[in-house]
């Protein structure tokens, strides 16, 4: 019973101070998520993508005789797996030294990072993907691997064929940074990291702030407390006094007028003695 009222005070201490920092919280998750915006915005530069697509045939006779939709299940599940294998060669030296050759580069090595190739599930259809800085050399180097690729990949790999269905279209926007993604993901992130500064700080927090600690700390009773009131009336009232004493001491070092007046008397009734 002690150990869940205990818990029961956390968290209602945790919640208090959490709706008394959510003015921080807040600001910060807007601060981190406009930080991640201009940061991608201006220092993160635009990737562009573009892709091909071509079909893997397991016999490729059937090409050259016009008669590639006459396909068998056997065909066509040797094709499947076939499209494994090109995934593969897509990316081998042998056939991006020849694309390098097509778009001005010394060797594959130099556009190896630029191309990727995936297959497309349940189908025999090898999808390559090109992405880069430049637009342009994304869609060259997508349209050499569609010029040069099928008959050095077939000659590669020694089994099957290639047929292109699609060739790489010039992109016109950028695939990658997601601004809004990126702003999302700062907000979550500012929020989730505020969020658990303030919770850590609140958990380690040693300080009394109100008698439900005194309870929890020293297992007593508070018989009661002693509020802090501030009256304006009783500050107007220390003033008012204050301005009085000041009044009265400035009164006691200057002499009166009538004062004054009855010393010169007194020399007067003394000079009349002395004559």
């Amino acid at each position: 019973m002690d150990e869940t009222k205990e818990i029961d005070i956390d968290l209602q201490k945790i919640f208090y101070m959490m709706r008394s920092k959510i003015v921080f919280i807040v600001l910060i998750t807007l601060i981190s998520g406009i930080a991640v915006g201009l940061y991608t915005h201006f220092f993160v530069d635009p990737v562009y993508t573009t892709s091909c697509s071509m079909c893997v045939y397991n016999n490729p006779e059937k090409i050259a005789n016009g008669s590639e939709t006459n396909f068998s299940s056997s065909d066509l599940t040797a094709s499947q797996s076939l499209v494994k294998t090109y995934v593969w060669v897509v990316k081998s030296d042998s056939v991006l030294d020849e694309v390098a050759k097509e778009v001005g580069f010394d060797s594959g090595d130099s556009i190896r990072s630029y191309v990727s190739a995936s297959s497309e599930e349940e189908t025999f259809i090898l999808k390559i993907s090109v992405s880069c800085k430049d637009p342009q050399l994304a869609a060259d180097i997508a349209n050499a691997i569609a010029k040069v690729g099928p008959a050095q990949m077939a000659n590669t790999v020694g089994a099957g064929g290639v047929n292109v269905v699609d060739t790489a279209k010039l992109p016109r926007k950028p695939s990658s940074p997601n601004i809004k993604k990126n702003i999302i993901v700062g907000l979550f992130a500012g929020f989730v990291i505020s969020f658990a500064a303030f919770f850590v700080y609140e958990m380690f927090d040693t300080t009394i702030t109100n008698a439900k600690d005194l309870e929890r700390e020293f297992e007593l009773p508070v018989l009661g407390t002693i509020p802090m009131l501030e009256s304006v009336e009783d500050d107007d009232n220390d003033n008012k006094s204050k301005n009085d004493f000041s009044e009265i001491a400035d009164n006691l070092a200057k002499p009166s007028s009538a004062l004054l007046e009855n010393i010169q008397s007194m020399k007067g009734d003394a000079n009349n003695d002395k004559a």
